[in-house]
């Protein structure tokens, strides 16, 4: 009966996008995309939006920060998804912790990277960012109000950046974004 080696490159890689929830990163491209479309620059064609590259640029950016977020929020849960989750711990556990330390530090560098070819603001907002996750990740998600309320700021803030880089400032996008805001709360 063949058994496959678990430490393959094809285990890993799997255990990578546990680890970055590329499910939500999958979701999170749609979104800004759609929310670009739809929402923010509805007087543009659906091919100069798709083919802006300083929308691409923002998109690349929040999915290499995002999934930084998800590495440094793994790193820091470690010891308590043993206990809480298991099956995905055993899961995660194939990309050991040193790799997820580095490529937290690599795709946030990528990430500003990123954010400098849109502009010095862009990568001063991702930079800003980054360091809110990783202050969220280590301190601001034991507190219950607090890391429920940052936690959902965290998630809007993506569309925010797509938001500013079309200067659609409108109320309607402002009360939209409030009541995902308050839905979110649990």
């Amino acid at each position: 009966m063949f058994t496959p080696k678990l430490n393959t490159p094809i285990i890993k890689f799997f255990s990578f996008l546990s680890v970055i929830r590329g499910y939500n990163i999958l979701v999170l491209i749609v979104a800004q995309y759609l929310a670009a479309i739809f929402i923010f620059s509805p007087s543009k064609t659906l091919r100069n939006t798709l083919f802006d590259l300083h929308l691409s640029y923002i998109i690349l950016a929040t999915i290499c920060v995002v999934a930084s977020g998800y590495l440094i929020n793994d790193f820091y849960d470690a010891k308590l998804d043993r206990i809480n989750r298991p099956l995905k711990a055993r899961i995660d556990n194939y990309v050991r912790q040193s790799t997820k330390l580095k490529l937290y530090f690599i795709l946030n560098f990528i990430g500003v990277v990123f954010g400098f070819l849109i502009s010095a603001r862009a990568a001063l907002f991702f930079s800003i960012y980054i360091f809110a996750i990783w202050c969220y990740s280590h301190k601001l998600k034991k507190y219950p109000l607090l890391g429920v309320l940052s936690a959902t700021m965290l998630t809007i803030l993506p569309f925010f950046a797509v938001f500013v880089y079309f200067k659609n400032f409108s109320s309607i996008i402002f009360m939209h974004a409030s009541f995902f805001v308050f839905s979110n709360y649990d």
